[in-house]
């Protein structure tokens, strides 16, 4: 008798671990079906807004494009640029608020738009984005203070902090389909000593119960200079890690592509896979330094190390995942640049005039159509100084600007009305819209 009630307890139990292994089965699956839900391609609203970012010296996330016009942070304050109206407005509902003009320190928190954190300390380094109907803004944190996510919602009415870091730094970060990526460098203390390691992280948005998942983590040994520059593209997530491998001599100006580690990866977030960009024959001293959306396909080079600022380099494009690359263009300029901004593909040498290579007066922007035709030139706005390659928006760009004087705190947005076809090698000063705060 006893014997057959265990063999049911055993028999129940089973059944038991059996549903909640299916029940898990099923959850796994259904995050991936929500993923696959979306086409692989770009998905306004949704997704990252590559076409946003300015490629220059430092990574930066200051504006984003929301579903009613366009988001701008200045300072501590998120404010909101109207199209049609053409008024940027800090992003608070309050009718008795004072908001950016509030003189009395205690009650700027009292403004939604201003991001300033409630225990008086300054802010670390803001950013923004948007995401399927939400804006939301990352504060770095201000010395070793914790970095802090918050939600808000799209007319400034709302805003709760939804994701607090301890004991880490948060660097640099996007928000795709619903999920923040992220790299995260932790210091662990161990026998005395710190130690640092470094991570990509994705923290769901949607889930109730925040949980970071590590997506990749460099490897002990590595010395990393870096790990982030990244971007976002239908089902893909890329990064890119810059280190040095053990040495036992001293790394110097002539032995540093011997141990120098320099990869570019990429994360499908629907199946967990990741892996290395590379290309046909690349050598020793080549590596891919990033990558282009254009077409639902991806652009990129290899930069050679080796060569000097004369040389030239080939093109490829490929599958979004890199598999299959072939030649794009050929003989293209060691430091010129693709970018695109949905509609059209850009090729410039603002890199080589930001190095020095060029004179400021041959900066130029080739624009090219789906059947890469050039059909236009142009040169960046007289009106504003800009270094790097131009955050090209979508059917409009936009740029903000100081007024230059540290005794004028004014400022502004300038809007560029894309007119392309009708430039000819000028600059682009007749469509340029000065929106002053």
């Amino acid at each position: 008798m006893r014997q057959t009630e265990l063999s049911r307890e055993w028999k129940m139990m089973q059944k038991i671990a059996a549903v909640f292994c299916a029940a898990i089965l099923l959850a796994a699956l259904c995050a991936a079906c929500k993923a696959k839900e979306l086409p692989d391609t770009y998905v306004e609203g949704s997704d990252y807004q590559y076409m946003q970012m300015e490629d220059g010296l430092r990574f930066t996330l200051t504006r984003a494009q929301g579903g009613k016009g366009m988001y701008f942070l200045h300072g501590d304050y998120i404010y909101f640029l109207d199209k049609e109206t053409n008024i940027i407005l800090p992003l608070c509902n309050k009718a008795d608020c004072l908001h950016d003009q509030e003189t009395d320190s205690e009650k700027y928190v009292y403004c939604n738009a201003c991001m300033l954190p409630s225990n008086g300390f300054p802010t670390g380094e803001l950013g923004i984005s948007y995401c399927n109907g939400v804006l939301y803004c990352l504060d770095r944190g201000f010395g070793s203070q914790s970095a802090i996510l918050y939600r808000i919602s799209e007319d400034g009415s709302n805003r709760e902090e939804i994701y607090k870091w301890e004991n880490c730094q948060v660097n640099e970060w996007l928000i795709h389909r619903n999920v923040l990526y992220y790299t995260k460098r932790i210091y662990e203390n161990t026998d005395g000593k710190v130690k640092e390691s470094y991570q990509i992280c994705a923290l769901s948005l949607t889930d109730s119960a925040k949980k970071e998942n590590v997506v990749f983590t460099a490897d002990a040994d590595l010395e990393v200079v870096t790990l982030g520059k990244p971007t976002a593209y239908g089902h893909h997530l890329y990064f890119q890690i810059v280190a040095y491998i053990p040495a036992e001599e001293e790394i110097t100006d002539d032995n540093f592509l011997e141990y120098l580690y320099y990869k570019t990866f990429e994360y499908n977030i629907v199946s967990g896979q990741i892996s290395e960009l590379l290309l046909p024959d690349m050598l020793s001293s080549e590596y891919v330094s990033g990558v282009v959306f254009w077409d639902d396909k991806l652009l990129f080079d290899s930069f050679d190390f080796a060569a000097d600022d004369t040389a030239s380099s080939d093109w490829y494009i490929a599958k979004l995942d890199g598999s299959n690359p072939e030649i794009f263009m050929t003989d293209i300029p060691k430091y010129s640049m693709f970018t695109s901004d949905g509609e059209y593909l850009y090729l410039t040498n603002a890199h080589t005039v930001s190095r020095g290579k060029e004179d400021e007066d041959d900066l130029l922007y080739e624009v090219y159509d789906q059947d890469l035709e050039k059909i236009d030139t142009f040169k960046p706005t007289t009106l504003l100084i800009f270094n790097g390659v131009l955050p090209l928006g979508t059917d409009a760009m936009y740029l903000q600007y100081d007024s230059g004087d540290e005794n004028d705190p004014s400022w502004g947005v300038m809007r560029w009305d894309k007119q392309i076809g009708t430039y000819h090698g000028e600059p682009i000063d007749k469509d340029i819209v000065d929106i002053p705060r």
